[in-house]
């Protein structure tokens, strides 16, 4: 991969939302590469997640200065940024769990729509050369049988959001797109696929869901109608070098006097987005053969054989969940800057393992309500 690891020694970056799953992974990287960083966080959790992901020692080396900072307090926001000269702005807090988007919709659409908002007008006000919206491939939304827009996604494909979490993200999409066109913020977009791996307190979540069932001696649990649902996964740190890259590559994106930029048409759809998946087209034509897009009844058997076989059980779905039928990504643009995942599913799926083995004491209690 084309990346430059001496890039972020001694750049000053704004992580938001910084104790989350990917945001901690992001943070340990940076602060390996040299970076002055500094996190934004609403609470304080008893634990934090860039603890559970570090070793002893490293809890000493890595350590992020934190600001208590709701995104939606404008004007704190902009204090943090100018009291700590913030030069990259990687924006990662959201409301982030699809059940609870679906029973919050206020909140959620206000966190993930009114953030984005501020972020970017800090940036823009600030004059903050590189920003990175993390956005998702269920901005897509629905499109299984488009005879247009199929399957995979692409960057330029209408965004369908019809749940509430897809639609804030497709909301908060749309605004980072609107900033970089209108006002030339130097802004991309990450649409990734499911991101999974150690740290991930999200128990809703299939994967550690389905862990913390097998090593609980319980079930695991399958939403009815969903065995089959197709979904691409990729492990977090794979994730973690796909933001690095495209911060580090975004003038290049941009172009001097932002020449790079097409002024109408179709080629402006999608175009500070980048999907981070692993396959191109080409390579989707037999999707047996596409180890990391897996459904649930795969990814369950997988986890088994690692830890218990012990029979699934079958559950209704609330009825305002909307679940989207298979979903998988075009990862052919992010190619181009040279982005590869290195970490196989099977891999993936040994670290998850014995990640929530070796904590099972503390993860219990938090997943307890899950499982």
């Amino acid at each position: 991969m084309n990346r430059d690891e001496h890039f972020w020694y001694g750049k000053r970056i704004l992580v938001t939302g910084g104790d989350g799953f990917v945001a901690s992974h992001l943070v340990k990287k940076l602060l390996q590469c040299g970076a002055v960083v500094v996190v934004t966080v609403r609470h304080k959790r008893p634990v934090r997640t860039l603890d559970l992901i570090c070793t002893p020692d490293e809890r000493t080396e890595f350590t992020p200065d934190v600001e208590d900072c709701d995104l939606l307090d404008f004007d704190t926001l902009r204090r943090v940024c100018d009291r700590h000269q913030i030069d990259t702005i990687f924006h990662l807090a959201a409301s982030a769990i699809v059940y609870d988007a679906a029973n919050s919709p206020v909140s959620t659409i206000e966190n993930n729509t009114v953030g984005t908002l501020h972020v970017l007008e800090v940036a823009r006000i600030n004059k903050i050369p590189r920003v990175l919206v993390v956005s998702s491939d269920k901005s897509y939304g629905d499109h299984a049988d488009d005879p247009l827009e199929g399957l995979p996604y692409s960057e330029d494909y209408a965004l369908r959001g019809l749940d509430v979490y897809s639609a804030s993200k497709a909301c908060a999409d749309l605004i980072a797109q609107t900033y970089s066109y209108q006002f030339k913020v130097p802004v991309l977009i990450a649409r990734a696929c499911n991101i999974f791996g150690p740290g991930d307190l999200n128990f809703s979540r299939l994967i550690p869901k389905t862990i913390m069932c097998l090593l609980a001696g319980r079930p695991p649990q399958i939403n009815r109608g969903n065995e089959r649902v197709l979904r691409e996964f990729m492990y977090v740190a794979d994730v973690v070098d796909a933001y690095l890259l495209l911060m580090e590559k975004v003038v290049d994106h941009y172009g001097p006097n932002n020449i790079n930029m097409p002024k109408w048409g179709k080629a402006t759809y999608g175009w500070a987005a980048y999907n981070v998946g692993t396959y191109v087209k080409e390579e989707l034509v037999n999707i047996a053969q596409c180890e990391k897009i897996k459904n649930v009844l795969d990814v369950i058997d997988m986890l088994q054989a690692r830890i218990a076989r012990i029979e699934p059980i079958i559950k209704e779905k609330p009825a305002n969940f909307i679940e989207i039928p298979d979903q998988y990504l075009s990862a052919a643009k992010i190619r181009v800057l040279g982005f590869r995942p290195q970490i196989s599913f099977q891999q993936g799926l040994d670290h998850c393992v014995k990640w929530c083995r070796d904590h099972y004491d503390h993860l219990g209690r938090l997943a307890q309500r899950y499982i």
